[in-house]
């Protein structure tokens, strides 16, 4: 445990109804007592994990605020050491004097996300959940927060604890097998086929990880989807209907959106980042303003993760519609949803001359105008997120950036090792690469980490948690 005690507000910074400001370690109880009367303006003792009224006071026993103070004695509270929290007047400058009061008798203010990292060097939870509160705290939806959640509850966590506890099978048979490999040659061959194995199996459960991320990767970062299409086929109707309410300005008169229009909104739960765009058509290059807004709409296009293309139904598909597709939205490598827009006017859109256009694809009729159809196009969108499971698959995995690359390092160093016992490389070498898989494995949990690392993890936390 830390020898010294930290103290910081643990609600947000501002004006409130109420602020609460915690303090852990060995002293919090002492430090707390110095400033505390009762209801009758006496000290007296408090009764653990009770909140008590009375009063907070100066030096000079002035009072400074009305206060509820809960006492939590280690070992059971979130940081496994003492914990005092006392809630008072969300005022900035009363809570600011508390805390200079609270500093003038030995508590020190606490960094960002200290007393999560006090949780976690105690051992109170590992690295990875550690990791989850912040991500808890940051959750986009409720799909998110789930996910947050499980991991927080150790879901994540025990996989990982899984491999390690294989790998360190795995790498225990590699060392008797070198051991004992010129006392009995067929017995370290016959290993030699059960370690590839393992390690296969190694390989798959990690790879499982991986594929379950990367919904939950969007569900972390938003799914970055953009409307794109010639002009006047709806796509400021379509971003209006995401958004529920008139955002974008929808006029028959082409060019009308010029700049790109983002907004972050939820579909079925899933955080969307969406981005209405200008018109592309041929003629618009040759207006300076409206090639700006073209070049942005071509941009956002081949950086986004889903595209909704649309066309026309009332018109039929034109040479433009197929130039945009050709030259623009067919090089992108993210999703693309085909919308037939304006039904209600008409379908001109002959299917089996759809698919022979646009490589065999399928598209959805819509009427933006009247609301047909757009629920099918909720639904892709689902299906998409979640890999064709939609509300069947509630157990996304979501992983933050740098539980992502370490998972990416041990898949390659997994497959490296698979070609070398594939190629019947001496276990020796192959040795290398198990060993720096358990290494990163320890690193997920925090079990083998730089302190550098540490620290910028819970640097990203706010001061207080």
């Amino acid at each position: 445990m830390e020898s010294d005690t930290i103290v910081a507000l643990s609600t947000p910074p501002g004006e409130g109804a109420i602020g609460i400001i915690r303090m852990s370690g060995p002293r919090a109880l002492e430090i707390a007592l110095n400033f505390f009367l009762n209801k009758k303006k006496k000290a007296a003792k408090l009764i653990p994990r009770k909140l008590t009224f009375g009063h907070f006071v100066d030096d000079n026993d002035v009072i400074i605020d009305e206060i509820l103070i809960c006492y939590m004695p280690a070992p059971f509270t979130y940081t496994k050491e003492d914990i005092v929290e006392i809630n008072v007047h969300g005022g900035i400058t009363l809570i600011q004097l508390i805390l200079r009061l609270l500093q003038s008798k030995g508590a020190r203010l606490a960094e960002p996300g200290e007393f999560t990292k006090r949780a976690f060097l105690n051992g109170r939870i590992d690295l990875i959940q550690a990791e989850s509160i912040l991500a808890v705290i940051q959750a986009k939806s409720e799909k998110a927060l789930k996910a947050a959640q499980r991991n927080l509850g150790g879901f994540f966590s025990e996989s990982i604890r899984k491999m390690s506890k294989l790998i360190g099978e795995i790498l225990t048979d590699v060392e008797a097998d070198l051991e004992f490999y010129q006392d009995d040659l067929e017995d370290e061959l016959t290993s030699y086929e059960e370690i590839k194995e393992k390690v296969k199996k190694l390989a798959e459960m990690i790879a499982h990880i991986s594929e379950k991320s990367k919904s939950g990767k969007i569900l972390r970062d938003g799914l970055k989807t953009v409307i794109g299409g010639r002009p006047n086929v709806g796509k400021s109707s379509l971003y209006n209907y995401f958004l529920g309410e008139e955002r974008a300005i929808v006029s028959e008169i082409p060019g009308t959106t010029r700049d790109l229009l983002v907004e972050f909104v939820k579909v079925r739960g899933i955080p969307i980042e969406i981005i209405d765009t200008a018109g592309i058509h041929l003629q618009g290059e040759d207006n300076p303003i409206e090639k700006i807004g073209i070049d942005y709409s071509k941009k956002a296009i081949r950086e986004a993760d889903l595209i909704i293309f649309l066309l026309d139904a009332s018109t039929g598909i034109t040479e433009e519609d197929m130039w945009i597709y050709k030259d623009i939205i067919n090089k992108n490598s993210g999703a693309i949803i085909f919308i037939a827009n304006k039904i209600d006017l008409g379908n001109k859109i002959d299917e089996n001359s759809f698919r022979s256009y646009f490589n065999g694809k399928n598209y959805i009729k819509t009427s933006i105008k009247t609301g047909e159809g757009l629920d099918l196009l909720e639904d892709e969108i689902e299906k998409l997120v979640f890999t064709g499971k939609a509300s069947k698959d509630e157990r996304p995995l979501m992983l933050l950036i740098r539980q992502e690359e370490l998972i990416q390092k041990v898949r390659d160093l997994l497959q490296s090792a698979l070609n070398s016992l594939e190629q019947g490389i001496p276990l020796d070498l192959i040795s290398i690469d198990l060993r720096l898989v358990e290494d990163l494995l320890g690193e997920l949990l925090g079990e083998k980490i730089k302190e550098d690392v540490l620290g910028n993890i819970f640097a990203k936390f706010c001061i207080g948690k």
